[in-house]
């Protein structure tokens, strides 16, 4: 049995996320990152909207969720598509632009190793994750966060992801007038960029443009990922958040 987590001594993130367990929103016995994400997301529009402060690790938690979905997301349409490949009698998978890596490896060895990596991925995913194994790793991610930004010399400490903002700052994120304008402000940016779509603006280049501490920059575009104006994407794992226009959002005229 996982790790009972107490009441009363929980951390603002992981309180959020006892919460959702307990009213029954998420299962903690076998953990949907896609559920979770979304409901976390929305419990963030929640506070927002009662002008509740949130804190620099509820926004950092979000973004590790928005990943950890994306990572999921994407592994099921790889899957799907080398599953394609293999059914296919046809196809090359082999073709020309692989000549220099079949002959370092050979056809058969590379098929091998996509093959354990696929099947590795797909056993993973069939054992349940527990809220308490989900809690560790968050915990796991924030604290490899912090020590990437420690490394981070040339990063302002203004801009630091887990800076805590003052009193008047949080009333300035929260207040609906200036949240609005903050929100309309980046996607302004981001709309009339030339990599809007492709790949995108990262958040840095968001915080020098605006002169904006990072979570000036990272609340308000979280809010425009769930009004669907945006989405935000990432390469590599905490690596740079990109934001992207999203593809199916039409303007109101």
């Amino acid at each position: 049995m996982a790790e009972e987590i107490p009441e009363g001594k929980l951390e603002e993130p992981v309180e959020i996320l006892y919460q959702l367990a307990k009213r029954g929103e998420i299962d903690p016995w076998n953990i949907d990152i896609v559920e979770v994400t979304e409901r976390f997301l929305s419990e963030l529009e929640r506070r927002r909207e009662l002008d509740l402060m949130i804190s620099g690790r509820t926004i950092f938690y979000a973004s590790v969720l928005l990943r950890m979905k994306s990572e999921l997301l994407d592994g099921q349409e790889d899957e799907t598509a080398f599953e394609d490949v293999c059914n296919d009698d046809v196809s090359d998978p082999f073709s020309e632009g692989d000549v220099v890596l079949e002959r370092a490896h050979g056809p058969i060895e590379l098929l091998e190793r996509e093959i354990d990596r696929r099947l590795k991925r797909k056993d993973a995913r069939k054992r349940p994750v527990t809220l308490y194994e989900l809690i560790k790793q968050l915990k796991l991610a924030e604290k490899a966060e912090r020590r990437r930004l420690r490394r981070r010399r040339y990063i302002d400490s203004e801009d630091e992801l887990f800076e805590e903002p003052n009193a008047e700052e949080v009333v300035g994120i929260a207040h609906d007038e200036d949240y609005e304008h903050m929100a309309e402000r980046i996607y302004e940016v981001v709309r009339s960029h030339p990599d809007a779509r492709d790949p995108g603006v990262s958040l840095f280049e968001l915080t020098g443009v605006l002169h904006w501490p990072l979570y000036f920059v990272y609340l308000p575009c979280l809010f425009l990922v769930q009004s669907g104006r945006v989405d935000l994407e990432q390469d590599e794992f905490f690596g740079d958040l990109w934001v992207v226009i999203s593809d199916g959002f039409a303007e109101k005229s």
